[in-house]
């Protein structure tokens, strides 16, 4: 009537290691966030920059010159290769609010040649993470896309992206 539970059988829930990973992926991009807002906020932009490249670099062993090589398609498939729908999802709304940072970055030091694709990206990430996986329990520092769409006033969105707004549009009716 009932089994007998091994030791060795414990913890042999293969969602609880990886859920446990990402919480920690969270804290620590939480913990990363919240150093590069304040270095902005101390008027350090340069340093708020150098700290965002060093949280893709921690958070997600990506360097510059990897980030430079791959198309926004690439760097979603490298996010979420293997990943459960919610993990994906949150590891994709840390690259967006490490873009967004990064942008905001940028615009502290009136360079809109960089500022604008920072936000691109982090409304391309927002976009997908929001239309491709579940909505329920978004991280506090989940990107605004109405923001991000303030800041990207006058930059020609790609029609990859307009489709995607267009989607999350739909979908955020429907919610």
């Amino acid at each position: 009537m009932f089994r007998q539970v091994w030791p060795r059988d414990l913890g042999k829930n293969p969602t609880v290691p990886q859920r446990d990973y990402i919480l920690r992926l969270i804290e620590q991009a939480m913990q990363v966030i919240a150093r590069i807002a304040f270095q902005r906020e101390m008027g350090q932009p340069d340093l708020a920059v150098q700290s965002v490249i060093d949280g893709l670099e921690k958070l997600f062993g990506l360097n510059v010159s990897e980030l430079g090589s791959l198309d926004t398609e690439q760097l979603f498939a490298q996010l979420t290769k293997e990943e459960q729908p919610e993990n994906a999802r949150d590891k994709c709304l840390i690259f967006a609010a490490l873009n967004n940072q990064a942008g905001l970055a940028y615009e502290e030091k009136d360079l809109p040649a960089l500022a604008q694709p920072a936000f691109h990206l982090a409304l391309v990430f927002t976009l997908r993470a929001l239309t491709g996986f579940p909505r329920e329990g978004l991280p506090e520092f989940t990107p605004k896309v109405g923001d991000l769409l303030y800041r990207l006033e006058g930059f020609e969105l790609p029609q990859t992206t307009r489709d995607l707004l267009d989607t999350y549009r739909g979908t955020a009716a429907e919610v």
